[in-house]
């Protein structure tokens, strides 16, 4: 279990959950929403619907987090496309953050691949 003095779940507006870290003093998501977060600065602005009618998207999640961004795009891109093949690059600097999101199962608000 991951410690919970450096990463807190906060329920945030939309029903999705954040980390407010301790460290730093600050949620790493708005508190209107992660969920809907990921859905406005990263979905919407990458046009993932439209490029799922390709039959490979490559995407590059850089600070990955809580995985947020990542969930939301193949939620978007196989919703419109089921078979349109993903090759996916996450990168995150401190390995804690997902390993804390996936012990809080942070991402079960998200449908399944």
């Amino acid at each position: 279990m991951p410690d919970t003095n450096i990463f807190t779940p906060q329920a945030t507006e939309d029903g999705s959950f954040t980390f407010f870290c301790e460290e730093i003093g600050e949620a790493f998501h708005s508190s209107q929403g992660a969920k809907q977060e990921a859905q406005l600065k990263f979905v919407e602005p990458c046009q993932l619907a439209t490029k799922a009618q390709q039959p490979i998207v490559r995407i590059l999640d850089v600070c990955y987090g809580l995985g947020y961004n990542s969930a939301s795009a193949l939620e978007r891109i196989w919703a419109s496309n089921p078979y349109c093949q993903v090759e996916l690059v996450a990168l995150e600097l401190n390995p804690a953050v997902p390993r804390a999101a996936i012990a809080y199962d942070l991402l079960r608000s998200w449908s399944p691949p």
